[in-house]
């Protein structure tokens, strides 16, 4: 079988995860890269030993000359300008790192894009795959999980990133560039939400030059279900450290994730508690490649598709906008 070409637009960290992983699945042979600086496409594509990769530094010349079946877009939300768009014309499938915006309308104009191309897309919330969220998944759409009830989560680090990471204009602040993960979940266990409040602030950082992010944020959301959640994020914690966790308190079982591949499942009903562990045993990122790669072979939609990508976007760009007009009245 004719392996799928594929190209990369981004030659940074999150490219060179995915290239890294694709480089073990047979199906699929990396053959362009696509970045800023060509020394750095070029140390991604000689760094993990893609013989037949081209380097470029035009995304247009790239698409011109290599016939793709697939693209990896790997940029920063405020790179997006158009490369999709240009691809998903020319019927080529798209995988994209989360955030796709960084602002709603941008979002839906991507989706729209892919959806009338008929094109594949995969987005890459990772934590979707761990063995924990898929089992709580199962349990919650059967019923068995019962009335859910309450979701609290939180993600904290303490580390300036890149330079473009600490750019509101750029990143979109830390909400949408790692504790977006969270929201993600919210939404794909306990569906829509009603309602949705938050406040943001940049408490630890109000020196450090070029710094124009939240570096806390804290929402209250009440889903459609009824149910209740609480998400935060800080970039003021232990320096060094991505510490990230999830509870989900639904009627009859409780689930507690630590750093979300880790879940420990507590059933109770009827007074008695039944406590089951949960564990990823292969890697998140493997797991969403694979699934894209054999979504495209066996033409079907992946797990996560650019729809899906929205769905965090336009519940944070609430929060956000509810905590604007906060401030602007207590001015």
């Amino acid at each position: 079988m004719q392996k799928l070409n594929v190209g990369f637009l981004g030659a940074g960290e999150m490219a060179r995860i995915h290239a890294g992983v694709l480089r073990d699945i047979a199906d699929v042979e990396i053959t362009a890269v696509t970045s800023r600086h060509k020394n750095s496409a070029a140390d991604l594509i000689n760094s993990l030993g893609f013989k037949n990769a081209a380097a470029y530094t035009d995304f247009d010349q790239m698409l011109a000359e290599k016939d793709l079946d697939l693209l990896y877009i790997c940029l920063p939300p405020a790179a997006h300008q158009g490369q999709l768009e240009k691809a998903v014309h020319k019927g080529i499938h798209i995988f994209i790192e989360k955030p796709i915006a960084i602002n709603e309308k941008r979002a839906r104009s991507m989706v729209e894009a892919v959806n009338e191309a008929g094109v594949i897309s995969q987005v890459g919330y990772h934590y979707r795959f761990a063995k924990g969220i898929q089992k709580l998944k199962e349990l919650i759409d059967s019923g068995q999980a019962g009335q859910q009830a309450l979701l609290q989560g939180y993600y904290f680090c303490n580390s300036l990133h890149s330079s473009w990471w600490r750019q509101l204009e750029k990143s979109g602040g830390q909400i949408y560039e790692q504790v977006i993960h969270l929201y993600d979940l919210a939404l794909h266990l306990f569906g829509d939400y009603q309602s949705a409040e938050g406040m943001l602030a940049n408490l630890c950082h109000q020196q450090t030059e070029g710094y124009t992010i939240e570096d806390n944020s804290l929402s209250l959301i009440q889903f459609k279900s009824g149910a209740l959640g609480s998400i935060a994020g800080s970039n003021c914690a232990v320096p060094g450290s991505w510490k990230k966790a999830l509870t989900v308190i639904c009627e009859n079982l409780t689930v507690e994730f630590e750093n979300i591949e880790k879940a420990v499942f507590k059933y109770h009903q009827q007074g008695e508690v039944d406590t089951k562990v949960f564990t990823a045993d292969q890697d998140l990122y493997y797991l969403e490649n694979r699934d894209f790669i054999e979504a495209v072979l066996e033409k079907r939609e992946a797990q996560v598709p650019i729809s899906e990508g929205l769905k965090a976007i336009k519940l944070i760009s609430e929060i956000k906008e509810n905590n604007k007009k906060r401030a602007e009245q207590n001015v």
